[in-house]
């Protein structure tokens, strides 16, 4: 029925320009009638005509791409004002003028931006923007952030832990991304309660089902999971309407597999038969944004590692820091514990206990950022007991010039071999505390190790106590990193349009699979990174003859898919992730180079 609707040739779509656009059709058909429902409709031009329908959806709600005779031009809604140059902010004071609706909430990211600023500054001179702010022509936009784990509803108090030795590596990201957005000169509205978001989104909610032309659009809303929530349940059409401009924090990442409620639902047991609460949004994997590196599909927008660096040579004792700052953290431990406390003093920072039983310990209690970076400039090792997963300590301990002890998981922890995991919609398996200090960083500074084999622990902390070095971070984890990243993926990422693609389409290399391997493993295995955004260029008949010789086509929802001869039917299931030993499928892979040090952009990039 819908290829019956599209008639009309100069209104038609090819199945290959559909693959991106999964609900064109579905709007489509239900336009023929819909558009009665409203005058709004009407008032953009909807006559009850295919063509006008293509042309309502492509360029006023954005569910179905552009007719090609159209793309020349301005159709659409555009901003009601003239778009200004951003200028660079070295002045932080008015950045706290943005942070009013709760005061515990802010605590402790006016602490970590304070003492950050100045290395941002400097990172902004590494990178040589400034002078450059007039000529280089940056739009400045006008940014939504709303912190929903921080909200009262969200329940989590992440802010009044912060000081009692709760969970930082969220709040960390949070302060390093508002400082960025700020110094790169672009508007913000900041919000950490349900209300004051309500108010943030007031000018750019509109009764009508129909975008409003008066209402000046926002270019970018960053939040997280429970932002999300929030929004689909209170402003469905709003959420509808604008989802492609949302930026999602999402720590541990999402996969294809948990994006859409009903796949899911579908694949359930096989998925490791957890449930399902953080999954199920319908957004593009890439606009899911993550602490470390680890999942191609989903972006990286990373963190900054609070370095501390002295001009004087600091004498280190034989001594190690062991990295949990809670007691529960060091649960099952007093095994490792008992070994390592033979060959080294250990010195712990746990808020919420004093006697620690059966082995000599120095608690410092919690500390400040500046006297926990003094403490680990003065030790030889940072001890890590398995939990808590992939957060920055590791990092800042590394740059501080300790040696981090990195437990190794046997087997692998995954959703369906660990209860943290088991809600999270990731399929991901981690072979360490910290995979990313394990894969880019290793020896001599990083040493994974089975922290529950006595043999094995011994030989690394001997190793650790005996090795001198000077370790250095990749670039991505400094400030001109995160300043160099962030700026280029909010003015080149664009999921609400086809146009003007980024990356551009000259960086694809393509690869096909082994046996199933991941696609992922594939482009890892040649150097290079898996860049889900091609998928959409190697979705089609054309390469798919090159490689396979294909006699026919098949069609799939399967996140496997493209394979031999196979196209994915529905984009929201690409995947770099996926992978199926035991099919022996041979998938189609889109890789791209990236930068020594900057995995999150290509050579072409910047």
């Amino acid at each position: 029925m819908f290829l019956e609707l599209l008639v009309d040739e100069m209104c038609g779509y090819r199945y290959h320009e559909l693959t991106s656009f999964t609900s064109c059709k579905s709007k489509m058909h239900w336009m023929q009638n819909g558009w009665l429902t409203h005058r709004c409709y009407s008032e953009y031009g909807v006559n009850g005509s295919v063509c006008s329908f293509a042309i309502y959806l492509s360029e006023v709600e954005k569910y179905c791409p552009r007719l090609y005779w159209r793309k020349k031009r301005d159709g659409g809604i555009t901003k009601s004002e003239e778009a200004t140059v951003a200028i660079y902010r070295l002045d932080v004071d008015k950045l706290f003028k943005l942070m009013v609706d709760s005061d515990v909430n802010y605590v402790f990211i006016k602490s970590r931006i304070l003492r950050i600023w100045p290395k941002f500054k400097k990172g902004l001179k590494l990178l040589n923007f400034i002078g450059q702010q007039q000529s280089s022509g940056r739009r400045k936009l006008k940014i939504l952030l709303h912190l929903g784990f921080l909200t009262k509803e969200a329940g989590f108090k992440f802010g009044q832990k912060a000081s009692s030795g709760g969970p930082l590596g969220e709040l960390v990201q949070w302060s390093d991304l508002i400082s960025v957005l700020y110094m790169l000169g672009h508007d913000l509205k900041i919000s950490t309660e349900n209300a004051s978001f309500r108010s943030n989104l007031k000018p750019f909610i509109s009764e009508s089902p129909c975008p409003d032309r008066s209402i000046r659009m926002f270019d970018l809303l960053f939040t997280d999971i429970v932002g999300l929530r929030y929004m689909r349940k209170n402003f469905p059409n709003f959420y509808n309407g604008h989802k492609c401009l949302f930026r999602v924090l999402d720590s541990f990442g999402s996969h294809a597999e948990f994006n859409i409620a009903s796949y899911f639902k579908k694949h359930r047991e096989e998925l490791g038969g957890g449930p399902n609460p953080w999954g199920g949004n319908q957004l593009n994997l890439q606009q899911f944004m993550t602490m470390y590196p680890h999942t191609d599909d989903n972006t990286f927008l990373g963190f900054v590692v609070d370095e501390h660096l002295v001009n004087q040579v600091i004498q280190r004792d034989n001594s190690t820091l062991v990295y949990g700052k809670e007691f529960y953290m060091w649960k099952n431990a007093d095994s490792v514990l008992k070994v390592v406390s033979q060959l080294s003093h250990l010195h712990a920072t746990v808020a919420d206990v004093k006697n620690f039983g059966n082995y000599a310990v120095e608690n410092h209690g919690l500390l400040s950022g500046t006297e926990f970076h003094s403490l680990l400039q003065r030790v030889k090792i940072f001890l890590g007991l398995g939990f808590p997963l992939e957060g920055p300590a590791p990092l800042e301990a590394i740059a501080s010039g300790a040696i981090f002890i990195n437990p190794k998981f046997v087997p692998p922890k995954s959703r369906r071999t660990y209860q943290f995991f088991r809600d999270k919609p990731t399929l991901r398996e981690l072979t360490s505390q910290n995979p990313y200090a394990e894969k880019f960083i290793g020896k001599p500074c990083v040493i994974t190790v089975d922290i529950n084999d006595p043999d094995a622990i011994t030989s690394a902390v001997k190793e650790a106590l005996n090795t001198k070095l000077n370790c250095s971070l990749p670039f991505e984890f400094t400030p001109a990193g995160m300043l160099q990243r962030v700026d280029v993926l909010i003015n080149k990422q664009n999921f609400c349009s086809a146009e003007n693609p980024y990356p551009p389409e000259s960086a694809l290399n393509i690869r096909v699979s082994k046996n199933g391997a991941s696609c992922q493993r594939t482009c890892a295995d040649a150097g290079l990174v898996c860049e889900r955004s091609f998928f959409r260029l190697v979705n089609v008949r054309s390469v798919m003859n090159r490689l396979f010789k294909c006699k026919t086509f098949n069609a799939t929802n399967d996140p496997l898919a493209p394979f031999s001869c196979t196209l994915q039917i529905d984009s929201l299931l690409f995947s770099c992730a996926s992978e199926a030993y035991n099919t022996g499928v041979k998938r189609i892979c889109p890789c791209r180079n990236y930068i020594k040090g900057q995995v999150a952009l290509c050579s072409e990039c910047l």
